[in-house]
This record gives C-alpha cells, sequence and structure tokens, in this order.
C-alpha cells in the first residue's frame, strides 16, 4: 500500500515541485499501483500516464531466446546454439528469472539495476566453458 500512495504522490506533486509530467510508469507488473495512478488523473483529462512493464520484456526475452535456439543454424564452431554447455531451457529460466529478480531489487535506483543487470550478464559469460553471447534487446 505504501508504494501505490508513495507514486500517487509523486505523481501529484511532480508538476507543482519539479515543473515536471511523467507520462510513462515503468512498473513491476503491480497492476494495483498503476490503476491507482490512473485513477488519481494527476494531470488532468488531456495527459494520460501510461505503463511500461519491465518483467513482461523479461518473459518475451525468454520466448525469444527458445525461438532463436530453435531455428538456429550452426555456429562458427559448426554447432548449434542449444544443448549440453550451451543454450538450454534451464540456462533460459535461470536467466530471466535472474534478470526479473535484479530488476525488483533494484527498481529504485536506474544505476543500480544496470549493473545488477550487467553483473547478472557477465556471470552467465563466465560461466559458460564456450563463451556462447546472444545479445537480445
Amino acid at each position: 500500500m505504501m508504494e501505490i500512495v508513495g507514486m500517487v504522490r509523486i505523481l501529484q506533486r511532480s508538476l507543482s515541485h519539479r515543473s515536471v509530467r511523467y507520462t510513462s510508469y515503468i512498473g513491476d507488473g503491480d497492476s494495483k499501483t498503476f490503476s491507482s495512478i490512473t485513477a488519481s488523473n494527476p494531470y488532468g483529462e488531456d495527459i494520460t500516464v501510461s505503463k511500461l512493464n519491465v518483467l513482461g520484456m523479461f518473459k518475451r526475452m525468454g520466448t525469444r531466446l527458445r525461438k532463436l535456439k530453435q531455428m538456429s543454424s550452426k555456429l562458427s564452431d559448426g554447432k548449434s546454439i542449444g544443448g549440453k554447455g550451451r543454450l538450454t531451457d534451464r540456462m533460459i529460466d535461470l536467466i530471466t528469472t535472474y534478470y526479473g529478480n535484479t530488476i525488483r531489487q533494484n527498481k529504485t535506483c536506474l544505476s543500480d539495476m544496470r549493473k545488477a543487470v550487467w553483473a547478472v550478464y557477465f556471470l552467465y559469460i563466465q560461466a559458460t566453458k564456450n563463451h556462447c553471447t546472444v545479445f537480445v534487446p
């Protein structure tokens, strides 16, 4: 409940205190906070706040990695991207879980979130023997 009340207050006073209107809300999947923000209508009828769901992005990342694994042709070493010591379904699940947890744990500080996301990425790079890297936007 504190998050809900806090976000509504921040948006309601943003114009008077900072001369800023926040038109995008980055959420972690909690629909109660966003519905409270839209119900409070902090900037009047003309300006709406939209929600960007960060965790949904990582769920889509898992889906895209699975598709990539199925569609992928051979890599430069003649092997596919999937398989033992490479990209497995278990590794995809772990990656999406760790990234999701990282986002939730650092949702109040963007620079800490960025550092933590990169730390997870480099942890997996170091953990793989073949150093198979895939960039997924």
